[in-house]
């Protein structure tokens, strides 16, 4: 997975680099291997992960396909496409230290030279002089691998879920993630598929919740309780939205919930009355379309669609669009499909307001009727930006992110 150009290596130093520095001869083997700690030694700062630069230094264009903690296969292929980074994944990617003690300089200068130093020589000056000794010589090896992983990928049971269990097992730090995944086999994978927008036939669209690096505990374990029982589901606590984005966001959680329930409703009504309607005379792939679409929105309801908001709605509009084409198929007339107001798009406002729409505007003079905002957005079809004006940032963004999120 690594790639580079063995004519320029090292040529940006100055001083290209000799072979010997990186391929060493393994004990009784004839072949020259040269190994990541080699890497890792002149390329500390490169392989710490503090930004993608280093990453993309050596890992041009990853083509390989990793297996998640859930079993979704994740082809890294597609993260580019997805502008996710590789810091977004891959945490502690490297071990070690550049810095060369002096106990390690005494292995072969007497201890009187040494204190004769009055100061440390330039790194440039001791490799100078040191051009016939192993970088490892003097050097501990930089262990470059991926120490850890972000949550939202490799979920670790005991993050989330106690030990209280029946039968009793051992105390938590004798049991691994594995002892767990013996009984409770991807228990979580359509969440972690949902939240990483990872779907059979469709461009990756990850939640913007996991781009942000919001993890699974930020939201679902509050640090003043203690984890669900056994057999209890994980539900995201209101306390977290407010405790990032401030007072301005209480009351955001159920309202997404009343929003998505009100859509998810007239879907699935929706698609009841076309099996009823197509299920004597129309042909077999207007029925396998509906139990496509029927799929689609079990998925969404299991997964829980807050997870990735965006996806859940496109998924939904997904499964209306199946079912119209299952209408067509049977050579029937498509009725009026379900209102589902804008489309939820990062950036837009109903990214944040979902379920504003049954919130009252307040009397009307003229009518004196008390509107909502689903007169506005599902039967009137107006946009937002129909009545409100738009630019400024939303409680809880910076003006430098809100800028970007616009741009992109």
């Amino acid at each position: 997975m690594v790639a580079f150009r063995h004519v320029s290596h090292g040529a940006d130093s100055g001083d290209a680099v000799p072979c010997a520095s990186c391929h060493t001869h393994v004990p009784d083997s004839l072949i020259l291997r040269a190994g990541t700690a080699a890497c890792a030694l002149c390329h500390s700062n490169q392989v710490s992960g503090r930004s993608d630069r280093g990453c993309t230094m050596c890992h041009i264009n990853p083509q390989h396909t990793r297996a998640t903690s859930q079993g979704v296969q994740l082809p890294h292929a597609v993260l580019r496409d997805a502008r996710v980074s590789c810091t977004r994944c891959h945490y502690r990617l490297s071990s070690g230290t550049t810095a060369v003690s002096r106990e390690r300089c005494a292995s072969c200068h007497h201890r009187r030279e040494l204190a004769r130093a009055d100061s440390v020589l330039r790194a440039d000056t001791t490799h100078a002089a040191h051009r016939t000794v192993a970088c490892t010589a003097c050097h501990e090896p930089i262990v470059h691998r991926v120490v850890a992983m972000s949550s939202s990928v490799k979920l670790e049971c005991l993050t989330c879920h106690s030990l209280r269990h029946s039968p009793p097992v051992p105390a938590a730090d004798s049991v691994p993630d594995s002892s767990c995944a013996t009984c409770h086999e991807r228990v979580h994978q359509e969440e972690q598929r949902l939240v990483l927008g990872l779907l059979p036939g469709d461009s990756m669209r990850p939640s913007s919740m996991f781009m942000g690096g919001v993890t699974c505990r930020s939201c679902h374990v509050a640090e003043d309780r203690p984890p669900p029982a056994p057999g209890a589901s994980l539900r995201g606590t209101p306390a977290a939205c407010t405790g990032c984005h401030g007072g301005a966001w209480s009351g955001i959680l159920s309202r997404w919930r009343r929003g998505y329930v009100r859509r998810r409703d007239a879907v699935n009504s929706w698609l009841a009355t076309a099996q009823r309607e197509l299920s004597d005379a129309s042909p077999a792939s207007a029925a396998r379309k509906l139990q496509e679409a029927r799929s689609l929105m079990d998925f969404v309801d299991r997964a829980g669609p807050l997870h990735n908001l965006a996806m859940s709605d496109r998924l939904m509009r997904r499964a209306v669009t199946l079912g119209a084409e299952a209408y067509r198929s049977a050579q029937r007339a498509v009725p009026p499909r379900p209102q589902l107001g804008p489309p939820v798009l990062d950036g837009t406002c109903i990214s944040c307001h979902y379920g504003v729409e049954e919130a009252p505007l307040g009397v009307d003079t003229t009518t004196g009727r008390t509107p909502t905002h689903a007169d506005h957005l599902f039967r009137g079809g107006l946009s937002c930006e129909s009545c409100h004006a738009v630019g400024a940032a939303p409680p809880g963004f910076a003006g430098r992110d809100w800028e970007r999120l616009r741009r992109e």
